[in-house]
């Protein structure tokens, strides 16, 4: 395998405003990803107060964007490896937007199952093309970094979706009003965004690799660098992926698998974080746990994002994914064994509460959005990555859907003593979902830190 890359003016380049640019529009449209999938849990608070929701009907209201995001990240992903990421950069952005001004006028549950499940399919779409579009134009020992930063926004959603929610409920605005504001305002920023992101140049990588322009390739890396530069001509304008299928079927493990298990304890204890934190004896009531779960985000989950931004290029990502992995795991297993015993301590239930959001950032959360960007190769890039995310948000589904059904910390027919019991359980679930995640991540991830994408993903070595 040769260690020559065509990009090395690209690889070994200090950090430009070019990427910065591109940081923030990738961004930007993230931080909209985050604020509609989680907006939901502020909403259903509103929600619950207005219609007569059964357990079935919260479950396919929570998971509806998340049956979206299942679906579009393999849409998406696919399109980008074949016609593009410009190709498609804004119209997932697009649809999005246009999902979540529907929701908003929903006159029923159906509707806004319907209309939250077509916003999904934006916010899934948008994973594997900003990730893959930051990854591509970033310097090798840097790009952790920037892909990082481009998934920190998910913090920023998360937390403006809680204030939005706390300012309506504390201005007493009518319910039925305010679930509308909070979902309808999920339109502002992709509509923001959609002109800058389809004025962005096509990566480098895909010019070259894809469509074989060399002179296309230069001019994207004069975008960001600003000045003109060569390119080696490596002869590897096809890489054979389709014939080596089975030689990326360890990655497609190991990025896939860690990234479900993941999403399940993410999206478990998250897209319900108002009902977990009254579960977990942190709050009275649904309406006083937005204040609780806004804490911890600001407190654990905000700050464990730029930690990892921090790292991620030092520590690696694979080492960081098991450490993540595994404080999470124990966290969950110590607090399900408190809950299960009645030691109902808040102090220390919060601060188990938050360590296990926080090393789930310094950790699975930002190393899967990064890890499928450098192991697969161009032609498979943005498809490898919606395999990945796809997976992620199966397991996303599969938490909003059953959680409410099996574990069924949304009723307030439920004692506290029982609620304490049911919540325990479902820790201790997670908990074996997050040892899945380490041993995935242990037997088939490989580490690609500080390596120009050709080599971390083999793509320069693979016969033709």
């Amino acid at each position: 395998m040769s260690n020559k890359t065509p990009f090395e003016p690209l690889d070994w380049s200090k950090p430009t405003p070019g990427h910065l640019k591109l940081l923030f529009i990738s961004g930007a449209g993230f931080f909209a990803d985050a604020y509609d999938l989680f907006a939901i849990s502020v909403a259903l608070v509103f929600l619950k107060q207005v219609w007569s929701l059964t357990a079935s009907e919260i479950s396919l209201i929570s998971s509806a964007a998340l049956f979206g995001a299942v679906i579009g990240p393999f849409i998406f992903g696919r399109i980008g490896d074949i016609f593009g990421r410009k190709y498609i950069y804004g119209v997932e952005a697009a649809l999005l937007a246009a999902g979540a001004i529907a929701s908003a006028f929903s006159i029923n549950p159906t509707m806004l199952w319907i209309t939250r499940f077509i916003l999904g399919l934006g916010v899934g779409g948008d994973y594997p093309i900003s990730a893959t579009l930051m990854s591509e134009y970033a310097p090798a020992r840097s790009r952790g970094l920037f892909v990082a930063g481009v998934f920190s926004m998910q913090g920023w959603g998360i937390v403006t979706a809680a204030l939005l929610g706390l300012g309506l409920l504390n201005a007493k605005i009518n319910p039925d009003i305010a679930w509308r504001i909070i979902l309808g305002f999920g339109a502002v920023m992709p509509a923001i965004v959609i002109y800058f992101r389809r004025r962005v140049h096509e990566t480098p990588r895909f010019e070259y690799f894809v469509k074989g322009d060399v002179e296309g390739a230069k001019k994207a890396v004069k975008d960001v660098l600003r000045q003109d530069v060569e390119i080696n001509n490596v002869n590897n304008a096809s890489n054979g992926i389709y014939r080596n299928l089975l030689r990326y079927l360890p990655v497609i493990l190991g990025t896939a698998i860690p990234w479900f298990a993941l999403d399940v304890f993410f999206y478990g204890t998250n897209i319900f974080g108002p009902f977990v934190t009254s579960a977990i004896g942190l709050a009275k009531n649904p309406l006083a746990g937005i204040y609780i779960q806004l804490y911890v985000v600001l407190a654990f989950l905000v700050p464990g994002y730029y930690v990892a931004a921090f790292l991620v290029d030092k520590m690696g990502r694979k080492s960081m994914q098991i450490m993540g992995f595994s404080i999470v795991a124990a966290t969950y297993l110590i607090t399900a064994l408190m809950l299960r015993n009645g030691i109902i301590i808040p102090a220390a239930i919060i601060a188990l509460y938050g360590l296990a959001q926080f090393f789930t950032n310094v950790g699975p959360n930002v190393t899967t959005f990064i890890l499928p960007t450098e192991v697969f190769p161009t032609r498979f890039r943005t498809t490898g990555h919606g395999i990945a995310a796809g997976s992620g948000k199966l397991g996303a589904t599969i938490a909003a859907l059953f959680i409410p059904l099996l574990f069924p910390i949304t009723s307030s027919a439920l004692s506290a003593t029982a609620k304490y019991m049911v919540m325990s359980n479902l820790l201790l679930v997670l908990v074996a979902v997050a040892i899945i995640g380490v041993i995935f991540t242990a037997l088939f991830i490989k580490e690609p830190k500080g390596k120009p994408l050709e080599l971390s993903s083999g793509e320069l070595g693979i016969s033709q």
